[in-house]
């Protein structure tokens, strides 16, 4: 695929700078960047991809457009490229690495100029990448051939990177942001300078939220990583202030999901086509050192990678940021799985909550996370999970209905009504955009008739907000209602299952949330079940 196209200097509305038909010598090659300033050049672009990356220099009204700014990103970007490339390679993915419309001969990036309609002030750290989103999608949409992917990274030019949180800095989905001064440079890298140090800070950084963009998540190094001098410190973790200084690399875990990612890819298939897996069997225990995990699952977008993140808490909250998990990754071939991890390359293992996370790439770009937690107690792990869903039937919520309920956030995706709708990607989420409601939050189930029930499955959302401490009482005429007692959920997002001491007859049951595990106010529940 080739585009051609030109440009003048640095302050159009919008530049697209692409490949020169005749190859450069080294010293025209030099001077590329002063004559891009001065005179009108046609780059000619190819790449044998359908899907690139789309990189987008995102102009405020009271900035500009930095000296070489073409150059010195381009540079930065096929350095980029290469390192990915590198560490794919390593992790035995072969040559692949992010898809980018160059100019071979210039060693030129396709790169996207644009006016923003504002000053820096109109995008600030909190929220103005949202903004500056929606300016960069009316572009697209007005030019809808110019979009080459669904991922995109906006750099926007700053005036002191020391005050770098005037502008976003982190990825926001399949977009991420940036920020571009004029010593923003690789020459700088190794250099014990300030230079230097801002190269690896923000060239790390760009690509560490470039990581994001492409549907990374954080992720740590392994202890036994830090002293190898092919590896070091993970990008996804604290390598975006080690990238060009010392040794960093991209995680097995990390390099599993790139290998279905969309702009990783050659194939003309329509990606991010939705997914979601069960978990049908899944044991972890612990064993002459190592945490053993194994187990089953069911899909139907197939799933060839599944990764294993350690994720530490000790902040006394609940709360993980999960920069500090520690990962594995195995391959899949059908629908079984199995791992061996050595606590030894966990750095946290006094006495700290752990959330497991199982997160399963699926071939089609997707990916579906499923968490279970444990801890480690004196240094060793607590953990005994055994989960058999394949025996489990849960009735079916086809005739069930929502008879009342304590508060709603008024969006369709957080109505209660979500927690019957045998949907595990939807939830029921407490008021919290005006009047916030509190805890206890409750819900009223009618299934229609009078049905002998065994027990609950709890189905807990796929994010925040999850309950901790939960009652359920049941009734036959929703007006005199009988407890069945007060139970403790997990912070996982698979099925929990809940026996009642005997059998019961009712048609009614009121789910009673009592508190959340990150502590504050606010309730969700994806699905509730009977069995």
């Amino acid at each position: 695929m080739r585009r051609d196209f030109v440009i003048s200097n640095g302050r159009l509305g919008t530049l697209f700078l692409l490949l020169a038909m005749t190859a450069c010598s080294s010293d025209e090659m030099e001077e590329v960047a002063e004559e891009e300033m001065n005179e009108e050049i046609v780059f000619n672009y190819t790449s044998e991809a359908k899907y690139n990356l789309n990189i987008i220099y995102f102009i405020p009204t009271d900035q500009k457009d930095h000296k070489d700014s073409h150059k010195r990103l381009s540079e930065i970007f096929l350095h980029g490229q290469n390192f990915y490339k590198e560490n794919m390679r390593a992790n035995g993915f072969g040559d692949k690495t992010f898809n980018m419309q160059v100019d071979e001969a210039h060693q030129r990036v396709k790169i996207t100029y644009l006016n923003a309609k504002n000053p820096t002030s109109s995008y600030p750290y909190n929220g103005g990448g949202a903004t500056a989103q929606t300016e960069i999608e009316e572009y697209f949409a007005a030019n809808p051939g110019e979009s080459e992917s669904d991922h995109y990274i906006v750099i926007i030019p700053v005036s002191n990177q020391d005050n770098a949180q005037v502008v976003p800095f982190y990825g926001l989905g399949k977009w991420c942001f940036a920020l571009d001064f004029p010593d923003m440079d690789i020459q700088y890298f190794g250099e014990s300078s300030k230079k230097g140090t801002d190269a690896s800070k923000w060239i790390g950084g760009l690509m560490h939220e470039l990581g994001h963009g492409l549907n990374l998540p954080h992720n740590k190094e392994r202890s036994s990583d830090l002293g190898n001098v092919n590896k070091g410190t993970a990008l996804m973790g604290a390598g975006n202030t080690t990238y060009g200084s010392s040794p960093t690399f991209i995680t097995e875990a990390s390099c599993a999901i790139l290998n279905n990612n969309q702009v990783f890819n050659t194939s003309t298939d329509v990606f991010y086509t939705g997914a979601s897996v069960e978990i049908k069997t899944f044991k972890a225990f612990f064993e002459n050192g190592e945490i053993k995990a194994s187990g089953t699952f069911q899909t139907e977008a197939k799933v060839n990678y599944i990764g294993f993140y350690n994720d530490a808490s000790d902040d006394g909250t609940g709360a993980n940021t999960n920069y500090d998990a520690v990962t594995w990754a195995v391959p899949v071939t059908g629908n079984e799985f199995s791992i061996s991890m050595p606590i030894s390359e966990l750095f946290k293992r006094g006495d700290v909550p752990y959330i497991l996370r199982l997160l399963f790439n699926h071939e089609n770009g997707e990916r579906t996370t499923k968490t279970f937690s444990y801890e480690f107690s004196n240094g060793v792990p607590i953990i005994d999970i055994n989960i058999n869903n394949e025996d489990r039937v849960n009735l079916e919520v086809g005739n069930w209905s929502i008879v009342s309920f304590s508060s709603q956030e008024e969006s369709n995706s957080s109505l209660a009504n979500n927690v019957i709708d045998d949907d595990p990607s939807t939830f029921w989420h407490s008021r919290w955009t005006v009047d916030a409601t509190e805890y206890p939050h409750e819900l009223v189930v009618d299934m229609n008739e009078e049905l002998v029930i065994n027990g609950f499955s709890f189905l807990q959302r796929d994010g925040s907000r999850k309950i901790k401490d939960v009652e359920i009482q049941t009734s036959i005429d929703n007006m005199a209602w009988q407890s069945q007692g007060d139970y403790v959920l997990q912070e996982i997002n698979t099925y929990q299952h809940i026996e009642l001491v005997e059998p019961n007859t009712f048609r009614y049951f009121k789910v009673i949330a009592k508190s959340a595990f990150d502590g504050l106010q606010f309730a969700a529940l994806a699905e509730v079940k009977c069995f």
